[in-house]
């Protein structure tokens, strides 16, 4: 794990010495986007599948800042078992909506890619809504809630956005990430290292379409599919 952080240290420190305008290659970081979101193996025990509206936006050339929100929500779960002339049973169902803020800094590396280091910070906020029953015979009860949990994430990621051909941009980054608990006992999300990759490919100067992959150490997987509108 030290390794990976100093070496994503040092990524972060050379790049800005080989600094260029990042517009002499055509690569922008102002744009709107809109994902379907698939989640599988989530943190939160469930497999999940929403929304995802996020932005950036350029300034003084080699910055940018960005934010995201998602709506996350998985399938209900249901399980049941009979004991002694009782049947007892529960479903649950997740919902998961973070929001996350952060900066980057892009570096010209030859007319057809940027280095790329970015950090950013996200507030994670789960909800579970449960059922539980209970039936014998003509008599059954049933009590249903919810609740919730929140926590918060700083993360740091760099790697390479890069022009495969005209119409088409490529990323790979790898990225550490960590935070407390989360509030009411929760797991929280402890040292997780990831790699996210994507692919760009632009219609015109305004629309694209985008889709995405990241893998994180813990074996869960984000894939992202969506359109993009560039500024």
């Amino acid at each position: 794990m030290k390794k990976i952080l100093t070496a994503m240290a040092l990524a972060a420190c050379v790049a800005p010495l080989a600094a260029q305008a990042t517009n002499s290659n055509g690569i922008g970081y102002t744009y709107v986007q809109l994902d379907y979101v698939n989640v599988t193996g989530s943190g939160h025990y469930a497999k999940a599948d929403g929304a995802s509206l996020s932005g950036s936006y350029q300034f003084a050339d080699n910055f940018h800042v960005f934010g995201r929100y998602s709506d996350l929500r998985s399938p209900t779960y249901s399980s049941s078992d009979y004991v002694s002339g009782y049947t007892y049973g529960s479903s649950d169902k997740f919902k998961a909506r973070p929001w996350s803020l952060g900066m980057g800094y892009a570096a010209s590396i030859g007319s057809q890619a940027d280095w790329v280091t970015q950090v950013s910070y996200t507030h994670d906020r789960v909800s579970d809504h449960y059922c539980d029953w209970l039936t014998a015979g003509a008599y059954s009860a049933r009590r249903c809630g919810s609740v919730g949990t929140n926590g918060d994430l700083w993360a740091i990621n760099t790697g390479v956005m890069g022009r495969v051909i005209d119409r088409l941009v490529a990323s790979a980054y790898i990225g550490y990430s960590n935070g407390g608990r989360y509030s009411h006992g929760g797991p929280g999300i402890l040292g997780n290292v990831f790699a996210d990759f994507g692919l760009v490919y632009s219609f015109n100067p305004t629309w694209a379409l985008h889709g995405g992959v990241r893998v994180n150490n813990d074996g869960t997987e984000n894939i992202t599919l969506g359109a993009r509108a560039s500024f």
